[in-house]
């Protein structure tokens, strides 16, 4: 193998290591279509991927991929062999089997996984989906990783811009801190207006019309003469009745019968 090649290899994984969070061992998700390529070629999977990435690699299947690919017939008898000797992952799917390319796309949402697949329906699935690197046998025979795509850089750009930027909560409360020490001048949607003091209602001094009406009469009172000629008035304390108990009712009675 050539050194170039190792150069880019190390390049696109690097990429993928920096701006995604792969971490070794590499864990390469096998579908049935690489490994019948492989199967045909007598490519020994474990060996090459170990040889490319130069790095520890766990080549993994699931069981829906074992599941579609018992299901294709004698021509495929080899290649289900072949992926069962592989490290099987689970996938969620053993009591209703997914076919392949479906069980993929729901392992790649959970974990970092790189893609071995020769389904040109699933490269460009991969290729389209940020964090998903694609490895396929270029001419079903030489093994090889895609260049990271448009999408997948976009990803990454946009990543490191979160990461490196500064959140709008944190501007908002440094841009505060500024202000109150007079480092910066307020905003006009900051500043407060000042309230400014008014005089009070004038309704709310008026005197209320019970109050009048209460003090009118009591003028007029004072000033009605009395019916025996004093001009002063008596208002009438109301009497308080006190009820005596029974027996010192019966002993009143019978102290004025003697």
């Amino acid at each position: 193998m050539k050194i170039t090649k190792h150069k880019k290899t190390r390049k696109y994984m690097s990429f993928y290591i920096n701006n995604f969070g792969f971490r070794e061992p590499l864990l390469v998700l096998i579908d049935g279509s690489f490994c019948y390529a492989a199967y045909k070629v007598r490519l020994q999977i474990a060996a090459q991927l170990k040889k490319y990435f130069q790095c520890e690699v766990k080549p993994i299947v699931t069981a829906c991929i074992i599941t579609e690919t018992d299901n294709l017939g004698a021509g495929f008898v080899g290649t289900s062999q072949l992926l069962k000797t592989f490290l099987v992952h689970r996938c969620g799917h053993e009591k209703r089997p997914l076919d392949g390319s479906s069980c993929i796309k729901a392992m790649t949402q959970t974990c970092h996984y790189i893609v071995a697949t020769q389904d040109r329906a699933l490269q460009e699935w991969v290729r389209s989906n940020p964090g998903i690197p694609l490895f396929y046998l270029h001419n079903n025979s030489v093994p090889t990783l895609v260049q990271p795509s448009e999408a997948h850089r976009q990803a990454a750009t946009d990543g490191q811009k979160n990461r490196v930027g500064m959140r709008a909560i944190d501007q908002t409360t440094i841009h505060a801190m500024k202000v109150k020490e007079g480092l910066v001048a307020p905003d006009d949607v900051e500043r407060k207006k000042k309230k400014k003091l008014k005089n009070p209602n004038p309704l709310s001094c008026k005197k209320s019309k019970k109050k009048k009406i209460l003090s009118v009469r009591l003028i007029e009172t004072q000033n009605k003469p009395s019916v025996d000629g004093d001009e002063k008035i008596t208002t009438k304390k109301a009497r308080k009745r006190v009820k005596l108990p029974k027996h010192v009712v019966e002993h009143l009675k019978q102290t004025t019968q003697t």
